[in-house]
């Protein structure tokens, strides 16, 4: 009977209580808080005292990790057969005090109410706050607004971007990817580094470094890179805090952008990172993997690699239990239908575990639907080192 019992839980937890192909280390509390009866399903079955956890974890999709030794092994033999790409996300930028995706909107529609209605500062971010708008139609209502009042687009996202930053500030994952790149024209080195932020930071640190760094910033056609040049190409636009803006400096923003990017599959954004990933190792830090056309060019490189089917690899934070933990037990205290007899005979440490493990076994799948397998970390200071560890090739 017990059996039984487990199948059934098993089962209603792998058909959906809870969406769990969605939950994020963000929104995996509000998950929880708006599907209560699904809540309520879920935490009646988990305390169930016939029911095996394992039993559930083992119908969850199969774990794609392999070792850190073995991922380090990896990464530095494409390193020594310079086949190795960096491809950079925002995570590398935030330290240095540039604005998340989040917040550079807020502060560009900040600008544009105020400026055009004569409203508060204070009135703006609450819009943004209460209403969240969402980000393509933010950008794509910014790109038009800033278009019709003949300002430049770019230039008001350069204040933005830079704003607050502070360049010099120390940065050991930054330090160790300089590091990385010391060799340009000489074996090792990488084959190149993909870059989805508009910002000059890594161009900043390379020419900072003592040691004489070639590179070539990649932004648009016709820019040519030489053989002794490491190319870095700012696949979603380039700008730099001091150079003249001009119109190739123009930016991957709105949804009329992204909407010509996949109409026009051989730009040359778009052909870059098909080829780097078809033929190359990448290596993503600081990147959520969630840019719908940075997926569809891995699916399509994934494709037509045919059976070389070469790994990448990306950085991901594990959730931090102590703050789901917290959450779980404040999404439990809100809700009515989740009394003290409900909860009297829940275990806190065991649901925890299930919960991170339905959401790791779902983002480890999901990656590895494009050929990429997921390095997980506990928090981002594990980085520097086995990022040492591969240009070192140490165990």
């Amino acid at each position: 009977m017990a059996k039984k019992k487990d199948d059934k839980a098993g089962s209603e937890l792998k058909r959906g209580w809870i969406d769990i192909s969605n939950i994020s280390s963000n929104n995996l509390y509000k998950t929880l808080k708006d599907e209560s009866e699904y809540t309520k399903k879920l935490f009646e079955a988990l305390q169930s005292k016939d029911l095996n956890l394992n039993n559930i974890v083992n119908k969850l999709p199969k774990s794609n990790t392999i070792s850190r030794q073995q991922i380090s092994k990896n990464l530095n033999e494409a390193y020594q057969r310079e086949q190795l790409v960096l491809a950079l996300g925002a995570g590398i930028s935030i330290e240095f005090g540039i604005p998340s995706w989040n917040l550079l909107l807020q502060s560009l529609m900040v600008h544009s109410i105020e400026k055009e209605n004569n409203v508060s500062t204070v009135l703006a971010k609450l819009f943004n706050e209460i209403f969240r708008p969402n980000p393509l139609i933010a950008g794509r209502y910014l790109q038009e607004y800033f278009e019709k009042n003949d300002s430049s687009f770019e230039s008001m996202v350069r204040d933005v971007l830079y704003s607050e930053m502070d360049k010099d500030k120390k940065s050991k994952l930054l330090d160790e990817i300089v590091k990385i790149c010391v060799a340009p024209g000489k074996s090792p080195n990488l084959d190149s580094i993909i870059t989805y932020n508009f910002d000059d930071i890594l161009e900043y640190k390379l020419k900072k470094t003592e040691m004489p760094i070639p590179y070539k910033s990649v932004y648009g056609i016709g820019i040519e890179v030489k053989n002794d040049e490491l190319p870095i190409y700012h696949v979603h636009g380039y700008l730099p805090e001091t150079d003249k803006l001009n119109d190739s400096h123009k930016i991957t923003f709105g949804e009329s952008n992204y909407h010509q990017q996949y109409s026009d599959i051989y730009s040359w954004n778009n052909m870059v990172q098909i080829n780097k990933f078809r033929e190359n190792t990448c290596l993503f830090i600081g990147s959520s993997l969630t840019d719908p056309n940075t997926r569809r060019l891995l699916d399509i490189a994934y494709k037509q690699k045919g059976n070389k089917k070469k790994h990448h690899y990306i950085f991901k934070e594990r959730m931090d239990k102590q703050k789901l933990n917290e959450n779980l037990k404040k999404t439990l205290e809100s809700e009515e239908v989740l009394n003290n007899k409900n909860t009297a005979g829940l275990d806190f440490d065991e649901t925890i575990k299930l919960l991170s493990e339905i959401y790791e076994r779902f983002e480890e799948n999901d990656s590895a639907s494009f050929g990429v397998k997921t390095i997980w970390i506990d928090n981002w200071g594990e980085v520097p080192e086995m990022l040492k560890k591969m240009r070192e090739n140490v165990s």
